[in-house]
């Protein structure tokens, strides 16, 4: 039972972050239906349909549990196990968010530095998921100094999707700024994540150097390149009126689809209206969202791998959907395109190279390091 109730509220918690609506009239049809599905009792008249009176407890109660649950997270972080940060929960930019955890490796010489990215669908996820991970504990041993970040939320800023990008880019650029205290190597910056954090990391890796010499911040005169980066259950691009190409849908993309996923796209874009995405502006922005088109072939390698399975996709699937395979052979086949190396692993679309270098190993190989060593 308590298992059911947590589904029902992540379900909730799904829609409600990603609608960002006030009344019950901001409600889809379809949203409204999964929540009278999950929630039958806050239909109090049983007239089928949600007020906005009887959605209040509902938001009431997510609210109080979505607290107790970050508690808890918070004790559990408390019992993990791992090495202790050089610099735990340092701030690196101006929301309180922008903060990450430093490792670093014991070197007389500058050390290169893998930053490790959290996903969560940029409306939840924290930096502690990489606490005593795998990629932590080999890096420190490789000599290889570690960083794991937080960064804001997408329905905590106006600009949507592009404010989280925006704070990892900050990030690389803060750890670049404080190289010569930290003994870091600017050349060999190496980032890795997954899900949002995957895409993230293609976005750093193959956008322009954002480095403004002319800014008055320091942090933000340094380079925002990548030498290599990883990614685990990526989407292949944040331009997502791009997906119905990319992905097998299971029923053709009708215009009713598109109304559905309008609220959500609205507010990942920053804009206020369809017509406003549409326009040059909105053009724009989607084009800076856009991986597939900043790749070019002095961009750094990637490993990326996505083990979702293959075949047709039902929209509403947001797991599916998200870590589709397909993701990954779309950035495989625009890496070919423009000469751009990469490791694409998805065996539910065929892609199984052999032998099969870990993501580790090849951060490793293209931070100049010797494998086995």
């Amino acid at each position: 039972m308590r298992h059911r109730f947590w589904t029902a509220l992540t379900v909730l918690c799904g829609l409600l972050a990603s609608t960002q609506f006030v009344t019950a009239q901001d409600l889809t049809p379809q949203q409204e239906n999964r929540i009278l599905k999950r929630f039958p009792q806050a239909d109090r008249d049983g007239d089928g349909k949600l007020s906005s009176e009887e959605i209040a407890p509902l938001r009431e109660r997510f609210k109080k549990a979505q607290e107790k649950r970050k508690q808890k997270s918070k004790s559990e972080v408390v019992k993990q196990k791992g090495p202790v940060p050089t610099h735990p929960d340092l701030q690196y930019g101006d929301h309180k968010n922008t903060v990450m955890d430093v490792w670093l490796a014991d070197s007389t010489k500058p050390t290169p530095i893998v930053v490790a990215i959290h996903g969560g669908g940029f409306i939840g996820g924290d930096k502690s998921k990489y606490h005593g991970c795998a990629e932590l504990q080999a890096c420190l041993e490789k000599g290889v100094s570690f960083a794991s970040i937080n960064y804001r939320f997408r329905n905590e800023d106006p600009r949507g999707i592009l404010a989280c990008l925006h704070d990892s880019k900050r990030a690389i650029q803060f750890i670049r700024h404080q190289a010569k205290e930290w003994n870091i190597d600017k050349e060999r910056v190496a980032a890795y994540g997954g899900s949002a954090g995957a895409g993230t990391t293609l976005w750093l890796a193959c956008h322009d150097d954002m480095a403004d010499p002319n800014s008055a911040d320091p942090v933000l005169r340094e380079s925002s390149r990548l030498v290599v980066g990883g990614l685990l259950a990526t989407q292949a691009t944040y331009d997502v009126l791009q997906w119905k190409d990319i992905l097998p849908l299971q029923q053709p993309w009708t215009p009713e689809m598109e109304k559905a996923s309008e609220p959500d796209m609205l507010n990942a874009y920053g804009v206020q209206t369809i017509d406003e995405l549409n326009s040059e502006k909105g053009k724009a922005i989607r084009k800076e969202h856009d991986m597939l088109a900043w790749m070019s072939s002095d961009d750094p390698p990637i490993w990326m791998k996505n083990n979702m399975r293959g075949g047709p996709v039902a929209m509403q699937d947001q797991n599916h959907r998200n870590h589709h395979p397909e993701h990954v052979a779309r950035i495989k086949k625009r890496a070919a395109e423009v000469g751009m190396e990469a490791v694409a692993i998805a065996p539910g679309v065929g892609l199984e190279p052999k032998p099969e270098i870990t993501m580790i190993e090849f951060l490793f190989e293209h931070l100049g390091l010797n494998r086995g060593q």
